[in-house]
């Protein structure tokens, strides 16, 4: 038996630059990753079979990451005996948050099954493996804080100094997918490197967007620059405020409606 710690990522700028001809989006990120975990228990079993439960119903029990992730792996290595799994997650990262749970378990399973398994396979080939399954999950397997480019799988290791944050989750459930599709890119696009990271965070392409179909998001955002700042986590829902300290982050609650999901978490630079 294996337990694994999937945490969640902030996107500390979002600034997407064009849509490609196959689809995907370049876009120019930073991934932060902040200490909100799921938990996944993967338990060998005397099959080739897959097995999912979880905490959360929402969760397809049989089309998921976890088990895509299981399925990518089994594929690599071929089809050998006693290579099934039995998976428990326990979700506390919100869904359609953007705050890259799913991709963060697929990591998870990748890396988690790599040493079980002893498959002996190297960071890049998961990430391969991991790009087919979405296009945040390389960020995961990488491990660190990351400027990325391209669709997201271009990653630059760079670490800021540890900062605590509060994450706001609204209670909705939006589509990655669908905010791409809704995203028109402008003409007119700014650019985003390691030189200039510092005085763009917070900047978030998706904003008007989400601010525009979503009033609450709106409000809530309103709310929280108010009384110190606050920014959009990649295709959102979840918006969050920087702090130097967790008291600070800690008074920016109360401003924040009590129907909301917050969490006060801080910087990790190392998965």
């Amino acid at each position: 038996m294996m337990v694994l710690n999937s945490p969640a990522k902030i996107n500390l700028f979002l600034n997407i630059l064009k849509k490609r001809d196959d689809g995907y989006h370049d876009i120019q990120t930073y991934f932060q990753f902040i200490d909100l975990y799921d938990r996944i228990t993967i338990t060998e079993n005397s099959t080739n079979d897959i097995t999912f439960k979880s905490n959360n119903s929402d969760i397809d029990i049989e089309d998921n990451l976890c088990c895509k992730a299981v399925k990518i792996l089994q594929e690599k290595i071929g089809c050998q005996k006693n290579r099934g799994v039995d998976i428990y997650l326990e979700k506390n990262i919100p869904i359609g948050a953007g705050l890259g749970g799913g991709s963060s378990n697929a990591a998870s399973i990748l890396i988690g099954l790599n040493k079980l398994w002893m498959c002996n396979l190297s960071k890049n080939e998961l990430a391969i493996m991991g790009e087919k399954l979405g296009a945040d999950v390389p960020a995961f397997i990488n491990g660190v804080p990351a400027y990325a480019t391209g669709i997201g799988t271009n990653l630059r290791n760079f670490s800021i100094e540890k900062k605590f944050f509060l994450v706001v989750y609204p209670l909705i459930d939006i589509s990655t997918t669908k905010m791409y599709q809704s995203y028109l890119p402008e003409d007119l696009v700014k650019h985003i490197n390691i030189d200039n990271m510092c005085e763009n965070i917070g900047f978030n392409s998706f904003e008007p967007l989400l601010c525009k179909e979503y009033p609450e998001i709106k409000e809530t955002l309103s709310i929280m620059r108010e009384n110190s700042n606050g920014y959009v986590s990649g295709s959102g829902s979840c918006l969050f405020s920087i702090f130097d300290n967790e008291e600070d982050a800690k008074k920016a609650r109360e401003f924040v409606s009590k129907s909301y999901q917050t969490y006060i978490v801080h910087s990790i630079n190392n998965i």
